[in-house]
This record gives structure tokens, C-alpha cells and sequence, in this order.
């Protein structure tokens, strides 16, 4: 078998907030960009890359690497990785490049499990349990009271977890009374404070029961200020969505920087890369629970991957839907639960329909 064509095409599918955003907006869309691998087997994989500059992406994918993939051997999963990485070493060993990389390596994947038959999780492993929990993810709302109103439509929804985006104490603290003490809060800002200050919050924090506090740190690879936030509070640290490949997380672990993983199968470098960070996880007794905060193809990798380690108790869930959804089944939890495709590959179908409907524009 032997890989034909590649194609990336970029999505932007509006998104049904409940309430406005920090940035003022209420309206808001969640790009997506949709990769596909042909072979002259007549099987086709899906994938996706992470949406950050769609158009860029898409270029990338079909410029740099297409043009060393056509005539390939798809099933040489591993070889055509390091391949990818080491053709593009000129552009960067992180950011774009990996995201499309990531696109690619996904849609091989679902290549090799449509092949043989299988699901991709029975390829990593097989399932470690039946179904997985999923935690709410939410967007940073403008006003504190709209983020604990979200939460507690998702905990009404069957979410046992949600996750806020708010740098703020009020939010917490209205979110923990309104949701009670029995529902898990995990906290993700982004990288907005010093270490020093990130340590007086994370402490601020410990009052309303927080899992763990996300990339507390300006800048987010600030690996030694991470570890002293860590050192000095007594929530757990999580970082890693902004990390890439098994050598970037390798450094997370050099420097003592967090308690949990969180690589991105769309970002880090796909399936191939994510089971090198699994095994460095596992080596050095890290938890690993893996970001994303998506709606495309990328979670069902998200989901194989994640069901097919002990590691992973959670999933993340973008909580706020999308109008349509590019992929069928879409992949919504249901009672706070998601359970994994069982098709061959990924095993997931593209609505054609609402990848038609929703191109991206600027």
C-alpha cells in the first residue's frame, strides 16, 4: 500500500456559548483543520491538526510535507515520524510544525486500524476500562458568576469534573459553592503570573479543593518556575499542552516541573509521539492526562489513547458544542461518561455535508 495525496482542509464551525467571553465576544467559532491520507488501497485516513492559523497549517501540510509522504508505505508508522521530524528540522522543533506533523501521524493511524481491522486503541494496547470519564472544559467567561452558572449546567448535564479558565478567586469561589463540595474542580490559566505569584494564588486556591492548577506560569516552558510553584504549594501542578515530542516532556522531567502530564495527541506529535510520553510518564511515576480542547477527529485519538493507558482517570471535554459536528459519532460525553468508537481505525465517520458547509474564512 502506498500513500497517494494528502490534503488539509481548515474548518470554522460557530460555537454555542452560553454566556460572553472575557474577550467581550458572545459569538464565537472553533476552527478545525481536517487532514486526509489516501492510498491506492482505496482506504483513507483522517486526522487533525491543531487550529491555530488554519490557512498556514493547511499550506504546511500540503507544501512541506505531502511532497515527502506521496509514495510512502503508510504502515510504516514509525519510520515515516522521524521521517517528518527530521526533514523539518529547518522550521522548528515545536509549534506549527508539530501540529501538522501530529495531523498526519493521526490519519496514519486510523489508516493502519481501518487496514487490519481493528480499532486504534487494540493497536496501542487494548482498553483498560469500559468507558471514560470526561471533565467539563470550560472557555474564561467575563463575569465569575457566569462561570459557576456553567458549571452548574454542566454538572446538571451529568459532568462529575469541571475545569475553569478563570484567573480569578471569586470564580472559584462561587463555582465550589454552587457546584458543592463533591464535584472535581481543576483550574487552567494559562500562564498569567511570576512563580512568586503563582505560589500566593495556588495557595488562595487550596481553600475551595482544587485536582490541580494548570500552567500557572508566564512563560509556560518556564520549567524551573514551575517547579518552585510546586515545591511551595500543596496543589497539584499540570502542565505540558504547550510541550512537544517525548524530548520536550523529557525536560518537564529533568526539572521536577509538574505532578501531571497533559501532551496533546493534535500538538505533541500524534499517537507515535504520545506513546513515548506515556512511557516516560510511567517510567517516572507522572500521571498522565492528555488536553483537548477540540471537536474533530482529534478526539477520537484523544479518546483511543487515552482509554488504552492506566493513567489517564479523565478526558477533556470543550463544553460549550458546536452548532454541527465535522465527525459522526461526535464524540459528546453522556452522563459524564464518553465512550470510545469500536470501528476500525479511529472509528469515526466525516460528515462531508458539514466540512461543505463550514470552510474557514478570515
Amino acid at each position: 500500500m502506498k500513500i497517494t495525496d494528502i490534503k488539509a482542509i481548515p474548518l470554522r464551525i460557530p460555537q454555542m456559548l452560553k454566556y460572553e467571553l472575557s474577550s467581550g465576544i458572545q459569538e464565537a467559532s472553533s476552527d478545525c483543520v481536517l487532514v486526509k491520507v489516501f492510498t491506492d488501497d482505496g482506504i483513507v485516513g483522517v486526522g487533525e491538526a491543531w487550529r491555530f492559523t488554519p490557512d498556514a497549517i493547511s499550506t504546511f501540510i500540503e507544501e512541506a510535507l505531502k511532497p515527502i509522504l506521496v509514495g510512502q508505505n503508510p504502515m510504516q508508522i514509525e519510520r515515516l515520524w522521524e521521517l517528518m521530524y527530521r526533514t523539518t528540522f529547518r522550521y522548528g522543533r515545536k509549534g506549527t510544525t508539530l501540529h501538522c506533523i501530529s495531523g498526519i501521524d493521526t490519519a496514519l493511524w486510523d489508516i493502519i486500524g481501518k487496514y487490519r481491522n481493528l480499532p486504534v486503541y487494540e493497536m496501542l494496547g487494548g482498553a483498560c476500562r469500559d468507558k471514560l470519564r470526561a471533565y467539563a472544559s470550560l472557555p474564561c467567561y467575563k463575569r465569575p458568576e457566569d462561570a459557576a452558572a456553567a458549571a452548574v449546567h454542566c454538572v446538571e448535564e451529568g459532568y462529575t469534573a469541571v475545569k475553569l479558565h478563570q484567573t480569578d478567586i471569586e470564580s472559584l469561589k462561587l463555582t465550589r459553592r454552587e457546584v458543592g463540595g463533591d464535584i472535581v474542580i481543576m483550574v487552567d490559566v494559562n500562564g498569567p503570573w511570576s512563580p512568586r505569584q503563582a505560589v500566593e494564588k495556588a495557595r488562595e486556591m487550596e481553600a475551595y479543593n482544587v485536582l490541580w492548577l494548570e500552567e500557572p506560569v508566564n512563560p509556560m516552558d518556564d520549567y524551573e518556575g514551575l517547579a518552585y510553584v510546586r515545591e511551595h504549594s500543596n496543589i497539584q501542578i499540570a502542565a505540558g499542552e504547550n510541550e512537544y515530542t517525548h524530548y520536550g516532556f523529557k525536560e518537564m522531567i529533568i526539572k521536577g516541573a509538574v505532578d501531571i502530564f497533559q501532551p496533546d495527541v493534535i500538538k505533541s506529535g500524534g499517537l507515535t509521539a504520545c506513546q513515548k510520553i506515556l512511557a516516560l510518564a510511567e517510567a517516572w511515576n507522572i500521571q498522565l492526562i492528555p488536553h483537548s480542547f477540540y471537536f474533530g477527529p482529534g478526539v477520537a485519538a484523544t479518546l483511543h489513547f487515552a482509554i488504552s493507558n492506566m493513567s489517564s482517570d479523565y478526558v477533556e471535554i470543550n463544553a460549550e458544542p458546536l452548532e454541527e459536528f465535522p465527525t459522526q459519532p461526535s464524540l459528546r460525553p453522556k452522563n459524564g461518561f464518553i465512550e470510545v468508537p469500536k470501528g476500525p481505525g479511529l472509528g469515526i465517520e466525516i460528515d462531508e455535508a458539514v466540512v461543505k458547509k463550514y470552510p474557514y474564512s478570515r
